[in-house]
C-alpha cells in the first residue's frame, strides 16, 4: 500500500507540468496559476510536513526556479463540544503558486526530489488536488 502511495505522490507533482505540456493551461490574466492540495497529515507529523514543504521549495532554488512559491494554509476547526476554534493537526491546504512548466533541464527525480517526496510520503496523504487561477490580492 505504501508503495502504491509512493507512486500516487510522483504522479501528483509530475501532474500539472505534464498536462500543461500536452494541453496548455488557460490564460490566467488577473493572477497566477497555482496547484491546490489538501493534505492529511499523518499523527504527530505537522512539523515533518513543514519541513518537506521547505526542502520542496528549496529543491526548486537550487534548481535555478525563483519565479514559484509554495506556502501552507494551517485549516481551523471548531469543536462540536466546546465550540472553541482550533488549527487543526491533521489536515492543511498547500498552494504551489505559478509551477514552473514541464522544464527538461530540471532534473525531477533526482536524489534532493526524491528525499522531499519520501519527506511528504511519510508525514501524509493527499486528499485532492486541484489547478486554478489564483486572483492577485489587492488588500488595501
Amino acid at each position: 500500500m505504501r508503495f502504491v502511495l509512493f507512486l500516487f505522490s510522483l504522479l501528483v507533482l509530475q501532474a500539472a507540468p505534464a498536462m500543461a505540456q500536452d494541453h496548455p493551461l488557460p490564460a490566467c490574466k488577473n493572477g497566477h496559476i497555482a496547484i491546490v492540495r489538501v493534505s492529511e497529515i499523518k499523527p504527530g507529523a505537522m512539523d515533518a510536513f513543514l519541513a518537506a514543504v521547505k526542502a520542496h521549495k528549496a529543491w526548486y532554488r537550487k534548481n535555478g526556479v525563483k519565479t514559484n512559491d509554495i506556502f501552507v494554509s494551517r485549516v481551523i476547526v471548531k469543536d462540536p463540544k466546546t465550540g472553541n476554534w482550533s488549527y487543526s493537526d491533521s489536515e492543511v491546504i498547500t498552494y504551489h503558486i505559478n509551477p514552473p512548466e514541464d522544464n527538461e533541464k530540471l532534473p525531477r527525480n533526482d536524489d534532493g526530489w526524491k528525499a522531499y517526496v519520501k519527506m511528504y510520503n511519510d508525514s501524509s496523504t493527499v486528499k485532492s488536488i486541484t489547478l486554478s487561477c489564483m486572483p492577485t490580492a489587492d488588500l488595501k
